[in-house]
């Protein structure tokens, strides 16, 4: 079968072949275009050809032409069909399940902001957001503060407390123990303090309210060390605490009191938690952008890349490898291949451009939506990425219902969108598959070496044909109406034809 590309060829080669123009008589040409038509004649002839050929139409007939009309149209719609589902396929393969493997592996459980909800689970974005104890007890005033470290203001504080017979009033029970056995305790615990958003403030705020005296209490070392770094009153109200430690609920709960309040002191209000929030959205957002932009731009690239690479692979097939070159060399054929190849992505610049462009934006929605997500549930990496791949399909159908083309009718626009987020769901869906095709392909030893590698092919094959059986169900309601329009355009057109010839 010749293709389109040696048809061109041939074309090419017999209009360079053509030397009669020049020789054509133009007054000749005018003056058979100027000339009368013989009308008289031309319905003599049709007259007389109505009596060889029956020009009345059976119902058979009808249905016949109405079945190939048909079967032809469905032909070609079932051509773009397997054209698409090579095209998913690859886009499947080099995108979403590929690049994205390696993006997902910078994903972190939580997201890639610290917030509070988080924080109480030991949950931190980063290094320097965990607790550590150093950060709350060292001194002050080496970075900046007015107070003294925490050590030094314990031992201060136990010497103007003791009594004359050496002991100090426990302030959760009242009761007196001797110096040795009792601890200066924090009333509202640093690490407590540090998880419900002690993390967002400076290091010089932080060693402050280490050494407040307004949050230090005197309680038996037993209990502080039982106590940890659990909330004060959720410990003092637990009746086995209470009874082994001999807890008073009206002092526990005033020394609970008494650190809430101290801790208010310091603590970020709710503007400076907005500051926060945005400006580690935002740093965090544009890294995250970057990624998705590239993952989309390197995504488009190879994809064009391996459709081209196939579309001379079938050429060759097809045609044989030299077909249409004028060189026989091998390597001169080859390179006029690679470069045609070439030649075709360097065309899409401006698809790649957009792509980026459109992945850098939703890569930074989908950082905000996950850090959202992370104030009030935690999220795990694979939701992470199902969040950023799901993103991007959502907001390319946004800025469809948004900023529609021009010659786009909003019966076209809403089939645009109804695909868009049938491959945004079934991408997510192959995410998630993808995470046990890995552990069933581990579980085969001579396969784990390749588990990677085999994952990423077949859920991205797997996910390809999804996406066209899916977009070919939303085509097929589309197709019967194009189908029914473009028989009543085409009769139409031969009828107004007919009436002119009359």
């Amino acid at each position: 079968m010749e293709t389109q590309l040696a048809r061109f060829q041939k074309r090419k080669r017999l209009k360079n072949s053509i030397t009669n123009y020049d020789k054509i008589d133009e007054t000749e040409v005018s003056k058979i275009l100027n000339s009368n038509i013989d009308e008289e004649k031309i319905n003599g002839i049709l007259q007389e050809t109505k009596k060889y050929y029956n020009t009345d139409v059976s119902k058979d007939e009808i249905k016949l032409f109405i079945d190939k009309f048909q079967k032809d149209f469905n032909d070609e719609k079932f051509d773009k069909l397997i054209m698409d589902c090579k095209k998913n396929v690859i886009n499947s393969i080099t995108t979403p399940l590929g690049l994205g493997n390696f993006v997902a592996a910078y994903d972190k459980v939580g997201g890639n902001v610290t917030t509070t909800h988080n924080a109480k689970q030991k949950i931190y974005a980063n290094e320097e957001d965990k607790y550590k104890r150093d950060d709350y007890v060292k001194s002050a005033k080496s970075i900046g503060g007015e107070r003294e470290s925490f050590s030094t203001v314990r031992e201060k504080t136990k010497a103007t407390n003791i009594n004359a017979n050496g002991q100090i009033k426990d302030a959760n029970t009242g009761l007196y123990h001797n110096a040795t056995e009792m601890d200066l305790d924090h009333d509202k615990s640093l690490e407590n303090f540090h998880n419900e958003g002690g993390f967002m403030i400076s290091d010089k705020d932080k060693r402050e309210f280490g050494a407040d005296t307004e949050n230090h209490s005197f309680t038996h070392s037993s209990t502080n060390r039982s106590k940890g770094s659990q909330d004060h009153k959720t410990f003092s109200d637990n009746k086995k605490n209470k009874e082994k430690y001999n807890l008073d609920n009206r002092r526990t709960n005033a020394v609970h009191k008494r650190g809430e309040k101290t801790a208010e002191k310091y603590l970020p209000n709710t503007k400076e938690k907005a500051i926060y929030y945005s400006s580690k959205i935002t740093s965090t957002g544009i890294n995250e952008g970057a990624k998705m932009g590239m993952q989309q731009a390197l995504g488009l690239v190879m994809s064009k890349f391996f459709n081209a690479l196939f579309d001379e692979m079938l050429n060759i097939y097809k045609g044989g490898f030299d077909n249409g070159f004028d060189n026989d060399k091998f390597f001169t054929i080859l390179k006029k291949r690679l470069l045609r190849v070439a030649k075709k992505i360097k065309e899409e610049w401006k698809d790649v451009a957009i792509a980026f462009k459109d992945g850098f934006v939703s890569g930074f929605i989908s950082n905000f939506i996950t850090t959202l997500t992370n104030m009030f549930v935690k999220t795990g990496k694979r939701v992470i990425r199902i969040i950023r791949e799901g993103v991007f399909p959502l907001f390319r159908a946004a800025m469809l219902l948004l900023f529609p083309p021009k010659n786009m009718s909003s019966e076209d626009v809403k089939y645009k969108v109804n695909k868009i987020l049938a491959e945004g769901i079934i991408i997510s869906l192959g995410i998630i598959t993808a995470e046990y095709i890995d552990i069933l392909i581990k579980s085969i030893p001579i396969l784990e070496p390749f588990t990677e590698l085999f994952t990423t092919v077949f859920t991205g094959a797997m996910t390809g044909i999804a996406i066209t059986i899916a977009v070919y169900q939303i085509d097929k309601k589309k197709n019967d109406k194009e189908m029914f329009n473009y028989l009543i355009a085409d009769t139409n057109t031969k009828l107004n034809n007919l009436s002119m010839d009359k």
